[in-house]
């Protein structure tokens, strides 16, 4: 019994690392953005925004790369390359649409509500 407690805890020790954070930054003053991403061993990972005091929630899956972005990227690179389009939606329905290019374990791009953008930038 004993046994099966620590090998759970260690298995939900080990996925709990997976955490990665992401931040959000815009240049308009006043915005108040937090944002996180939760990396599991697979996909669809869970990303969670707080903007200006709502909080928007959603999944994320990688996608195949640009083929602009895979002619930017040296080719031992480019099997860690991808994109990722995300609706984000609050509580009160209203949705923060995302999309970013990933290499390996970073991601840059920016997610938009109404007429605002926020450039963002996951490491």
């Amino acid at each position: 019994m004993q046994t099966k407690f620590a090998m759970t805890c260690g298995i939900l020790f080990g996925l709990s690392a997976c955490a990665s954070t992401g931040t959000l930054q815009t240049t308009q003053p006043g915005t108040k953005l937090t944002g996180s991403v939760t990396r599991g061993v697979v996909e669809p990972y869970r990303v969670e925004v707080s903007l200006n005091g709502k909080t928007y929630t959603g999944e994320w899956r990688t996608t195949a790369p640009t083929p602009e972005q895979k002619a930017a990227t040296s080719y031992p690179h480019q099997k860690h390359i991808g994109q990722v389009r995300s609706t984000l939606k609050a509580s009160d329905g209203s949705v923060l649409d995302c999309h970013w290019d990933t290499h390996g374990e970073t991601a840059e791009g920016s997610c938009s509500s109404g007429d605002r953008s926020y450039p963002l930038i996951l490491k």
